[in-house]
């Protein structure tokens, strides 16, 4: 199993609408999530970087969607067999 935590991260750019969340299954916590600007140029963008810890062994699963706004613009899914 996984003693450290790890990091994804995804570009985002909260600016011109587009966010993401996640979703993860009970035997992974989410320890920190942030949001890390490319520069100083408004509408520049960035990415959406979270650290997760696996707590528990088995089937893990992170489901994510990006929006602009209201609407589903992308999603994903990463399955992680900790054991």
């Amino acid at each position: 199993m996984l003693r450290r935590p790890f990091t994804i991260q995804f570009p985002e750019n909260p600016d011109t609408g587009f966010s993401w969340d996640i979703a993860t299954s009970n035997g992974l916590e989410v320890m920190s999530e942030r949001y890390v600007p490319s520069g100083e140029v408004t509408l520049e963008g960035g990415y959406r970087i979270w650290e997760i810890q696996v707590i528990s062994s088995g089937s893990q699963k992170i489901t994510g969607t990006c929006h602009k706004g209201n609407q589903i613009v992308s999603c994903f899914e990463i399955n992680i067999d900790a054991e």
